[in-house]
């Protein structure tokens, strides 16, 4: 996880189980909170289908004045898992940040 650190304005990242909140790995100065993160997945995904969406959620952003925090599903056997990011925005290209992140979780998930 060390490595999306080299990817300008990404100041932390975690490994959680998108279901429990349970971080299984972090890394960073900034990484983000794996419960918090957890809830804002469930609610999301739970919204998204009670408004007709199908399909599973694969990622969410959300942008302060500050920062983006990046959310992205890994699925794969039993519980899903979020790769998060915190990148700050003045530092960040959230669309080059993004595609890391993504190629990260392909290279984890394999």
């Amino acid at each position: 996880m060390h490595a999306l650190l080299d990817e300008p304005g990404i100041a932390g990242a975690a490994l959680v189980d998108a279901v429990t909140g349970l971080t299984y790995g972090e890394a960073g100065g900034c990484p983000p909170d794996g419960e918090e993160c957890g809830r804002i997945a469930v609610l999301v995904e739970d919204r998204l289908h009670a408004a007709g969406a199908r399909g599973g959620l694969e990622g969410i952003v959300v942008t302060t004045a500050r920062r983006h925090l990046v959310l992205r599903t890994l699925p794969g056997h039993g519980d899903p898992l979020l790769l998060t990011a915190t990148l700050e925005r003045e530092q960040s290209n959230l669309a080059l940040a993004m595609r890391r992140i993504d190629r990260y979780g392909e290279e984890t998930r394999g």
